[in-house]
């Protein structure tokens, strides 16, 4: 019994992996309904008796081998430089902070070579959002909430990793530096927070998995080592995308 469910652990794993798969696979892993949570549920089972201890070894094993199986995706030829992510049902299988610090192992990087800072929010010592802050000097230029450039190449890789993780809701802000009235960067910093949203959607992330969209103006400098810059500084023309996860 333990090597049948051995298998089904190993058989749920398929849809864990939502890069470098072909259309055929994904297509039988969606007409068998196989999902992250179907091998840990099925597990509880085999043993009453030992249930509880039996179900959390297995679910402790079942995200180490959501690591390896992971690790072993973006090794391969055809995924470098990709965001390789999880697949729908892997929330309530692997739990929100695995879930979030999965997400974080496998974006930072990435992240960081298109100029975008991703951060962990912690509470209780569990991860409960992350926040991606795309580079100001590089985002937007002065005055202007379009995105041309570096800028477009960012918001096009942001939106394929949130594709990669659809169990996620993402709040969008848009900020200005101090520059001018405040009434116009308050309205600069909204229209940058939708030209965000507009982007991240064309770029295919559902629509539905937008939360709040909104502008602060100039009033929330950048921080660095804890302390705000200084708010006419160029880096504060910035777009921040909050990632948690999907209520």
């Amino acid at each position: 019994m333990k090597q049948i469910i051995s298998g089904i652990l190993s058989l749920s794993l398929l849809t864990t992996i939502s890069c470098g798969l072909s259309d055929n696979t994904k297509r039988l892993i969606l007409s068998t309904s196989i999902g992250c949570g179907v091998g840990l549920a099925l597990g509880a089972v085999y043993d009453e008796s030992q249930r509880k201890k039996d179900t959390k070894n297995k679910k402790n094993d079942f995200q180490r081998q959501v690591k390896e199986s992971l690790a072993m995706e973006k090794k391969k030829p055809q995924n470098k430089g990709k965001i390789v992510g999880l697949g729908a049902g892997c929330l309530a299988g692997l739990g929100t902070g695995f879930y979030l610090n999965t997400m974080y192992d496998n974006m930072a990087e990435e992240m960081k070579k298109q100029g975008i800072t991703l951060t962990k929010s912690e509470r209780g010592g569990e991860t409960v959002a992350l926040t991606a802050s795309m580079d100001g000097g590089i985002a937007f230029e002065d005055g202007k909430a379009d995105l041309k450039g570096k800028g477009k190449e960012n918001i096009d890789k942001l939106a394929e990793a949130l594709a990669a993780y659809p169990e996620t809701k993402i709040n969008i802000t848009g900020h200005a530096n101090r520059t001018g009235a405040e009434d116009l960067n308050q309205k600069l910093s909204t229209d940058r927070a939708v030209t965000a949203k507009d982007a991240i959607i064309e770029n295919g992330v559902e629509g539905k998995r937008i939360g709040t969209v909104q502008g602060l103006g100039s009033t929330s400098p950048r921080k660095v080592d804890g302390k705000e810059i200084d708010p006419k500084d160029g880096s504060n023309r910035r777009v921040e995308v909050e990632i948690v996860p999907a209520s």
